[in-house]
């Protein structure tokens, strides 16, 4: 099972790493649980203070200090005032004016997220694109040659604007953003709160479909019901198939962070059980004879997300959230 990073560093900037490898009880934490044992294990951690620890590990003055410089002019493109791009692993749009270094023409509040199988820019996460960033969102798409765009909120939610309808209202009709021409070909009801939608893009006669799924059950600030499972398995095979043959998704809720990063740990994670599972098949004799060789570290997964985007899973009642759903989809997929 090469290749795959269960704890550990992050490969471009793991400043909550060099804390953490100097203090055994933190590495002892971090360490991967065995598949074999993960819910028996996972009943004896105290998850609370596990996300209190990834918190002080993750929100420093050093990750601070990496974030984007403030600069006025584009303060108006950030949905929120207090989720910025880290410098390190920010999307930098190409310009498109004439101004050299035009800030606003390059600047988007989103970042590229590695895969836990070592590929990385594989997943943008992003903020829910506000009206004056609709160009620059489909700009990011058509650049970073986006095949799936993940949504995991509604427009409104409990009196307020989660995001902005960044495609047209209606089947057949199209918006244009900047130089991108926006057309909303298909849309489908899948059922379980899912709506796909297709859309073609077409920028100086260059045309590219982007598939869209939003799933609008999940609360924000919240988690999905336990009875939404099957739901959540639906979407990650979704997307599982997108990014195992190697096509970029893109992930956005309101701000980019909570229900975003839960997912995409999630994404990770899965990736792993599966690797496990087909190395595996039906012999769970392997995993008796060497437990230590399948291993999961939600700790890991989260902590090292958190070093790519300020604040990737946003609650602790989120960090439980994908514990307890590892913990279901371990049973479910290896009969223990």
């Amino acid at each position: 099972m090469q290749g795959y990073v269960v704890e550990g560093k992050e490969s471009n900037n793991d400043y909550s790493y060099e804390w953490l490898k100097g203090n055994p009880e933190l590495v002892a934490i971090e360490k991967g649980i065995s598949i074999l044992y993960f819910n028996q294990e996972m009943l004896k951690r105290d998850l609370e203070m596990e996300f209190r620890l990834q918190r002080r590990l993750t929100e420093t003055q050093y990750h601070n200090e990496n974030l984007h410089d403030f600069y006025p002019d584009i303060q108006k493109l950030n949905r929120y005032n207090n989720i910025i791009p880290f410098k390190h692993s920010i999307v930098k749009l190409k310009q498109e004016g004439d101004d050299e270094d035009n800030l606003k023409d390059t600047y988007i509040n989103a970042n590229f997220i590695n895969l836990i199988n070592g590929k990385e820019k594989m997943i943008i996460a992003t903020q829910g694109p506000l009206n004056q960033t609709f160009s620059h969102f489909w700009r990011m798409i058509i650049q970073e040659d986006i095949s799936m765009i993940v949504m995991l909120c509604n427009l409104r939610e409990n009196q307020r604007t989660q995001c902005e309808q960044y495609w047209p209202k209606n089947v057949g009709e199209s918006i244009q953003c900047g130089n991108v021409q926006v057309n909303l070909m298909n849309q489908d009801d899948l059922g379980n709160n899912i709506i796909k939608r297709v859309v073609k893009l077409i920028q100086e006669q260059e045309e590219k479909t982007v598939v869209q799924i939003q799933w609008c059950g999940w609360p924000d600030q919240g988690v999905p019901s336990p009875s939404d499972f099957d739901v959540m398995r639906e979407l990650l095979n979704i997307i599982h198939e997108k990014l195992l043959s190697d096509q970029k998704v893109v992930f956005h809720c309101s701000a980019g962070v909570g229900r975003t990063g839960t997912l995409i740990a999630l994404a990770n994670l899965m990736i792993l059980l599966k690797a496990y599972k087909q190395h595996i098949g039906e012999d769970n004799q392997k995993l008796e004879e060497n437990p230590e060789l399948y291993r999961v570290s939600i700790f890991g997964i989260v902590r090292r997300l958190r070093e790519q985007r300020w604040g990737m899973v946003h609650t602790s009642e989120q960090y439980i959230y994908i514990y307890k759903f590892i913990g279901e989809a371990i049973k479910s997929m290896f009969n223990l």
